[in-house]
């Protein structure tokens, strides 16, 4: 087993962590960044560094804005471990394995750059093959050129509906529906934010550029849109799904569907830092500071893993947590960190500006998660909708007693694609709210690892 000393040890190589890596290496830190993907970028700015990404972007702006990101961090001094998957962290130490050895880093403060995941949404019919997640759509094409195969139905809610469609449009791919599940209440919602977002103009012409131009694309576009339902034999033949009451059914190779976006918070909880309930978007999210800093001693978070604010804002908190981390390791004074983090504020507060006007906008619906029992809710272990309401109906009112009764959560993904649904399954059946029935307890390995790697362990 290799072991290490490390000041700073960030983790994942996204916008955030390669902020964070760059900024502690700057004022003069021993710095690793380990990530799991063969090249860095993260989701947004995926495989940004790798041959050929430059045709892979479709928007330019996008490549040119993780590529500056990642030379940076190169500049930086920072030490760079891609392909390295970390399975275990606690204050003061991480482990993971690279080539199948393990790898032991010990330091005197981690970042968590762990970034954000799109939420997972059972519906009947969702693990036929041909149906996905939206942002898979964009990974797969920015990291092997690969374009869904048509006819394609584009169903969801969030700003990444008409970012993939337009993006499938330009690649010539057949796009046979975009379905908007995007409730009409919410306008209420988002309208008393409006003021604070027009504080970035641009960012919002952005928006309305990308819709325009999903518009001009000649796709029909069914609003209102719910009941999301895919049907077919050995693969995706035909989606329903309802728009303002009425049913409608489509011919298609394949579904995207998006739902929104939530914050990855298993190595946040693996860390042992609060978290708490966002009952807008529905979310748990790890507790901080403005700098990233956790009540745990050296342990800090940075980027979409903390709250979904977007790559702008992830690179803003980066730069302040790696900024803050010197100051904590006495590297840095109180006012040379002051000055060096007063670039990333300011970018952080324009990032921040129409965000609650976003969350407002692009809040889950409310029958999100009403399913029928049979629909399968955990994959890996084969528990349906109503086996949890089954469990709720013994007595089971917890979420972890729930997981105990019904394995719900116990497959190699440790709930991180049934967890969302888990709880609020189990907070409806009770008539109760998410925040109460509780979120899964994370246990390490976090992620999957052979046994012998873990014998390596001295």
């Amino acid at each position: 087993m290799k072991q290490q000393q490390w000041d700073v040890v960030v983790i994942g190589a996204g916008p955030a962590g390669l902020s964070a890596a760059s900024a502690a290496a700057e004022c003069g830190l021993e710095v690793v960044l380990l990530d799991e993907h063969t090249y860095a970028g993260g989701q947004i700015y995926r495989a940004v560094n790798a041959p050929g990404a430059k045709r892979r972007f479709l928007q330019s702006e996008d490549r040119k804005e993780g590529l500056s990101l990642f030379k940076r961090f190169q500049r930086s001094g920072a030490e760079y471990e891609p392909e390295t998957t970390v399975w275990f962290a606690e204050p003061g130490r991480v482990l993971a394995t690279h080539d199948g050895k393990t790898r032991e880093y010990k330091t005197q403060t981690i970042i968590s750059a762990t970034g954000a995941m799109e939420r997972p949404v059972p519906f009947t019919g969702w693990t036929l093959p041909g149906v996905m997640a939206a942002g898979a759509a964009d990974i797969l094409y920015k990291s092997a050129e690969v374009v869904p195969k048509g006819p394609i139905v584009v169903a969801g809610n969030g700003p990444l509906i008409p970012l993939i469609t337009n993006h499938l449009l330009e690649l010539g791919a057949e796009v046979a529906a975009v379905v908007e599940t995007t409730p009409k209440a919410n306008m209420m919602k988002a309208a008393p934010h409006m003021p604070m977002a027009l504080r970035d103009i641009p960012f919002l012409f952005k928006g309305l550029k990308m819709v325009w131009k999903m518009v001009r694309g000649g796709v029909p576009i069914y609003r209102e849109g719910g009941g999301i339902a895919a049907y077919g034999g050995d693969s995706l033949e035909e989606v329903s799904f309802t728009s303002k009451g009425e049913t409608h059914r489509v011919k298609a190779a394949t579904l995207l569907v998006h739902e929104g976006i939530l914050p990855r918070t298993h190595m946040s909880r693996a860390l042992g830092v609060k978290h708490a309930w966002n009952p807008v978007q529905r979310y748990w999210y790890p507790l901080c500071d403005e700098n990233g800093r956790t009540d745990k001693e050296g342990i800090y978070l940075a980027g979409d893993g903390v709250f979904v604010h977007g790559a702008a804002a992830a690179a803003a908190k980066g730069e302040l947590a790696g900024i803050d981390a010197a100051r904590a390791l006495n590297v840095l004074t109180e006012e040379d960190a002051a000055a060096r983090s007063l670039t990333a504020r300011k970018a952080l507060s324009k990032a921040l500006a129409p965000r609650r006007f976003v969350d407002g906008w692009f809040a889950p619906r409310q029958d999100l998660y009403k399913i029928l029992d049979e629909t399968l809710v955990c994959r890996c272990e084969g528990v349906t909708a109503g086996d949890i309401r089954e469990a709720v109906r013994e007595g089971c009112l917890e979420v972890n007693d729930i997981k105990v009764r019904t394995r719900c959560g116990m497959g190699p993904c440790q709930g991180r694609m049934c967890g969302p649904a888990l709880a609020e399954i189990a907070a409806e059946a009770q008539g109760r709210e998410v925040k109460e029935v509780g979120s899964l307890r994370v246990r390490s390995p976090l992620r999957p690892v052979l046994f012998g790697e873990i014998c390596e362990l001295e």
